[in-house]
């Protein structure tokens, strides 16, 4: 009688993609998310989504918005990344925003993926750190 109240463990399941295991990556230069008529500096970011900090708009948890992404680093010989597009926000309090971006076309998502791999084998080759996870 005692067993029906313990279940078995099972064990979590794999991520549906690459992206799920990606690591941020911490911008070096003048880059930015444009909501609105605002810009926010970017914290971290991936081709899953990206944190900014300090954050100072209204969007709320669970909120759907367009925004633009310029990823423009320092000496950068690949040239400015620009992403538009729409994001759900995951996190939106303290001062900070964190979103994941949803419904991109493939061809924007390839085109992140191929400039996010370049910056992440480069800052294997330095002394870059990577952001900490997303909450």
């Amino acid at each position: 009688m005692m067993m029906a109240f313990f279940r078995p463990r099972t064990a979590p399941a794999p991520p549906a993609n690459g992206l799920a295991t990606m690591v941020d990556l911490r911008p070096r230069g003048d880059s930015y998310v444009r909501i609105g008529r605002s810009d926010y500096p970017i914290n971290c970011w991936s081709p899953a989504g990206f944190t900014l900090a300090p954050y100072t708009g209204s969007l709320i948890s669970r909120q759907k918005a367009r925004v633009s992404m310029l990823v423009r680093d320092i000496h950068d010989p690949d040239g400015p990344l620009t992403i538009d597009g729409e994001v759900i926000v995951d996190v939106a309090e303290n001062g900070i925003l964190s979103a994941r971006w949803t419904g991109l076309p493939k061809y924007k998502l390839a085109t992140m993926t191929d400039y996010y791999e370049g910056k992440r084998s480069l800052q294997s080759n330095s002394r870059l750190r990577t952001c900490a996870a997303r909450r």
